[in-house]
């Protein structure tokens, strides 16, 4: 019996000798690989993003300001194009921000009369009024720069325009009491506009765009000019971040 328990001890220390060795050798993956040799169960990992190119965006970030006695206009209408197309060796002959860019953008800006004059039929001011405008709505835009700041650009846009409708006369709150003050009845528009222009870039190194342009409305005819932001006769002149309509 004692003949067998050794033999047992034996053979079980003998396992454990074996495994221990077994667990300090090295994993068949980690062996050298000879000359020529592919391992086609390489792991890449996780591959890092490609960052986003900034300089391929412009940026136009207009503003609108204006204030008289009893007039108020703010706003803005802030843009961003993307360049999608840029000819080869352009950024050494024609300048770094040459090509082609597609972008949008969004516009809000705000009008408001202040005590307008109210006459009666013969003249005399019986009362005073306010007006107030609101126009928002997107647009999106291509736009080519041609040669070292110089560009031509085409945007399509829509603005909805909730204004009191100063075309159609003040109503009195009450007709046999003038007192009682005047007001304007409330109507909603949408104004479509595309306007094909072209222009220079004063900061033509820049993303940053601070243009002078000069743009016509291709919609000029088609739209209600009663209630268009734009100047009758259809062209629209831009200093910098300023609109002139």
């Amino acid at each position: 019996m004692k003949k067998y328990l050794l033999l047992l001890i034996a053979f079980v220390s003998m396992g454990t000798v074996v495994m221990a060795q077994n667990d300090d050798l090295p994993p068949p993956t980690s062996r050298p690989q000879s000359a020529g040799e592919s391992n086609t169960n390489d792991f890449q990992g996780f591959q890092p993003k490609k960052k986003l190119d900034l300089s391929k965006f412009i940026i136009e970030p207009n503003v609108y300001l204006m204030i008289s006695n009893n007039y108020i206009m703010t706003g803005f209408a802030p843009f961003v194009g993307y360049r999608v197309y840029q000819p080869s060796s352009a950024s050494s002959r024609l300048g770094p921000n040459t090509g082609l860019y597609v972008g949008g953008g969004f516009t809000y800006f705000y009008n408001g009369y202040r005590n307008l004059p109210v006459q009666d039929q013969f003249g005399t001011v019986i009362g005073k009024v306010n007006a107030n405008y609101h126009t928002y709505g997107p647009g999106v835009f291509v736009q080519y720069n041609i040669w070292k700041g110089f560009f031509a650009r085409l945007k399509f846009e829509t603005l909805f325009r909730k204004m009191d409708d100063t075309q159609g006369g003040v109503i009195a709150r009450d007709p046999n009491n003038p007192a009682a003050g005047f007001y304007f009845n409330k109507i909603n528009r949408v104004v479509p506009g595309l306007l094909l222009g072209a222009g220079y870039n004063l900061l033509q190194s820049k993303n940053f765009f601070f243009p002078v342009m000069v743009s016509y409305n291709l919609l000029h005819y088609a739209t209600d000019q009663t209630y268009s932001v734009y100047p009758k006769n259809g062209f629209v002149f831009q200093l910098g971040f300023i609109t002139i309509f």
